[in-house]
């Protein structure tokens, strides 16, 4: 903008200064004497005419002279004049320049108080309330600082302990001793406390910080917490806040569940140990069984085959039966093949003498000599393993299943 396109506004005539103001305003002469006004009016004020009557008059300051009036009220100054009912003013004298066309005098400036009292009771209604809101809130604040279960610290920038709940003061110091007012170190191991300091060097406003660490509780012992930091930041300052959550309860629990793991991990090795080594006696038993079978259980069945009689065949055939019966209640026992080494006229005195026949009755049953009889006897008893005991061969075949 050019200056001349500028529109100023000319000193010279003086309604132009006055109507800029809202306040009550009187333009005097050099004498004091009001030369012009405003509108505005203060109600409380006696009712004297403006124009033409000096300033201090007009508003009724209890002064007689101008001198006397700069005197009590200096220039420049905010002065505050009571009036009757309680009510009050302010005022302003302004001395103007000599230079001016209008030869200097005084712009006086009046100003009710009564809006600046309303403003002032709804601030301080306001305050009031804000006080009692912020007491209210810090009420709530105390109740659920010492409610906390977890031990919690408001600490300054500095680290130092400003405030401590009660959950704090029991987990973390001892009886006699008052945690506000010491570093925050004392509350972790050594280790914890350049990665603390740092976290809260490095911290924005409302930010967390959380770390598993090593706290350290009134007796001086270590234990497992977690801590969570947070940043409140305020205008000039900031707090902190820090909450240490007890982990020894979790770590004890994490610690049973591995050496639970570890017992049923041993108890699965055990387990299978037990399935090898049962796989190992069957594969064993099998083996066995089957030796057993191709030795014994095979000739069994051929000298069946090469029988001409009926009935020692039957003696064989009873004998083989109850031997798979003893191997399938005791697979683990010994297969009785004794009795399957026989030769069937061996296995026919068997049956005779079982039944009790004396060697005379043999001999004449199966057309024998008495002397082949008794060599058929000793052969059994060799075969039974029985030479040299003191077992009659009736009672060892009374003793095993019938042969008939």
């Amino acid at each position: 903008m050019h200056p001349e396109d500028m529109e100023l506004i000319s000193l010279a005539d003086p309604a132009d200064v006055v109507e800029a103001w809202n306040d009550v305003i009187l333009y005097t002469d050099a004498q004091g004497t009001v030369v012009d006004c405003n509108d505005q009016e203060l109600g409380y004020l006696p009712e004297t005419p403006r124009v033409g009557t000096p300033f201090w008059e007009v508003l009724a300051l209890g002064t007689d002279s101008l001198n006397a009036t700069l005197k009590r009220f200096s220039p420049l100054r905010i002065h505050e004049i009571s009036c009757c009912d309680g009510r009050s003013f302010l005022l302003r004298i302004i001395p103007l320049s000599s230079a001016l066309p209008c030869d200097g005098g005084f712009v006086i400036i009046a100003t009710d108080n009564r809006p600046m009292e309303v403003l002032y009771e709804s601030y301080e209604e306001r305050l009031e309330d804000n006080i009692a809101a912020w007491s209210d809130s810090i009420t709530l604040f105390n109740a659920l600082f010492d409610a906390a279960k977890d031990s919690t610290f408001l600490l300054d920038e500095s680290g130092m302990i400003l405030a401590a709940n009660r959950s704090a003061q029991k987990q973390n110091a001892r009886s006699e001793q008052r945690l506000t007012g010491n570093d925050c170190k004392i509350l972790f191991g050594k280790r914890f406390h350049a990665p603390l300091r740092n976290a809260m060097h490095v911290l924005k406003n409302k930010e967390r910080w959380t770390k598993n660490v090593v706290a350290i509780d009134g007796e001086g012992d270590g234990y497992p917490a977690e801590v969570t930091l947070r940043k409140i930041s305020f205008q000039n300052y900031a707090l902190f806040q820090l909450n240490l959550h007890d982990l020894t309860a979790h770590v004890e629990l994490e610690e049973d569940l591995q050496e639970k793991e570890a017992q049923v991990l041993e108890k699965e090795i055990a387990l299978k140990q037990v399935i090898q080594s049962v796989e190992a006696e069957r594969k064993e038993l099998r083996e066995q069984l089957t030796d057993q079978v191709k030795k014994q259980m095979l000739p069994a069945l051929e000298r069946i085959t090469n029988s001409d009689t009926a009935e020692v065949r039957e003696s064989y055939k009873t004998v083989i039966e109850d031997q798979l019966v003893d191997m399938a209640n005791d697979p683990s026992g010994e297969f009785d093949s004794d009795l399957l080494r026989l030769s069937p006229r061996e296995m026919e005195v068997c049956q005779l003498i079982q039944l009790g026949r004396s060697g005379k009755e043999i001999a004449n049953l199966l057309n024998m000599s008495f002397e082949t009889v008794q060599t058929h006897r000793k052969n059994i008893r060799r075969k039974l393993d029985l030479q040299g005991k003191k077992v009659s061969l009736f009672s060892y075949l009374r003793q095993k299943p019938s042969l008939i």
